[in-house]
């Protein structure tokens, strides 16, 4: 029996005695057009249309979008099963299909098994020997964060532009290694990643995000600062990363900020770090922090106001309630520096 009809045994396409004798005529059309109708459907049902008849036998598999969705699977063992054999008819194609980009969204309420890094790392090389410029890995939640160490750098490629990955384990090692081995990645996206680096350098970022909610036993002292240095990148947001001392250190040309801190942002209120200071040619600042009353994130932010320059190109400012205190000392300092602001919109904590 071929691969797929036994991964998707039980789940054929109904029909009719009258659907069999009707004219077929959407298989008249050219495989563009009828790849094109197949965005719309999930895997698993483009998946399917390989039931039809030989002519949409291995049609599917030349998708170029793909995103696997365990979500949709009833445990991660017939999941798992599927993406092998999906790759695995991709990859005996008589003519090979690059890919575009390639999704692995692993969360399944009901799996009877683990997703690890031993099952992704052939997937992800797929995924990149087919040229994929978007690689994501989407809704991943364990025990622990994935981690990829035993293994050889996974997104070594000239083709790589776009990378999301969600509870992974970043280290300095995968830091280090996605600067010099993905020449071309212009966009970065950690989703509540256990962030285990030091220094986050690239000279061809153009956007980051990082959003962490591991708890503080997940941060050694030996990783309290993360410097973040890129000169190109033009988009940066940072969302509840917690005993992480944030050091800017060249983000010259960064024009869209996004920074939202809360009570565990800094390791202490007598940490030195550069924030507001490395920003002054934002077009767009949003800086939302906790209520006047936190004490160690107005020490830090506060410590940080004179070393700033003019924001001469700051159209929009979105301030957080710390702003506020010694008598709105930071705000006025903030704004004196701003000539060409137009929006000022400041956040308060409505449980006062």
């Amino acid at each position: 029996m071929p691969l797929m009809k036994q991964a998707l045994r039980g789940t054929a396409i109904p029909g009719s005695s009258s659907q069999k004798s009707a004219p077929d005529r959407i298989s008249a059309l050219p495989d563009e057009l009828l790849l094109h109708v197949m965005y719309f459907l999930t895997l698993q049902e483009a998946a399917q249309t390989s039931l039809l008849s030989r002519r949409w036998q291995n049609l599917w598999a030349s998708l170029m979008w793909l995103n696997f969705d365990a979500a949709k699977f009833s445990s991660m063992r017939t999941y798992r099963k599927f993406v092998n054999n999906a790759l695995l008819i991709r990859s005996s194609l008589p003519v090979p299909v690059p890919l575009d980009a390639f999704w692995i969204s692993a969360e399944c309420d009901n799996s009877d098994d683990s997703l690890d890094y031993s099952d992704m790392h052939p997937w992800i090389r797929h995924a990149l020997n087919s040229k994929a410029w978007a690689i994501g890995i989407l809704k991943h939640f364990g025990p622990k964060p994935l981690s990829m160490q035993g293994y050889p750098f996974p997104f070594t490629s000239v083709y790589l532009k776009i990378l999301g990955l969600c509870h992974c384990s970043i280290d300095d090692w995968f830091a280090q290694n996605l600067s010099s081995c993905c020449p071309l990645l212009d966009d970065l996206d950690l989703m509540s990643c256990a962030i285990h680096a030091t220094m986050f350098s690239s000279t061809t970022l153009k956007s980051l995000a990082i959003t962490s909610t591991q708890t503080e036993k997940d941060f050694p002292i030996e990783f309290q600062y993360l410097v973040i240095n890129m000169p190109n990148l033009v988009s940066l947001s940072l969302e509840e990363i917690p005993r992480r001392n944030i050091h800017l250190m060249d983000v010259s040309s960064v024009k869209t900020v996004s920074i939202y801190l809360y009570s565990l942002s800094f390791s202490n209120s007598q940490v030195q770090c550069s924030i507001l200071s490395a920003l002054s040619n934002a077009n767009s600042l949003t800086l939302v922090s906790p209520s006047v009353y936190e004490d160690v994130v107005p020490k830090v932010l506060q410590r940080d106001l004179p070393r700033c320059e003019t924001f001469s190109k700051l159209k929009r400012l979105h301030l957080g309630e710390w702003f506020l205190s010694g008598g709105c000392y930071p705000l006025i300092y903030l704004l004196r520096r701003s000539p060409s602001v137009e929006k000022v919109i400041l956040q308060l904590d409505t449980g006062i």
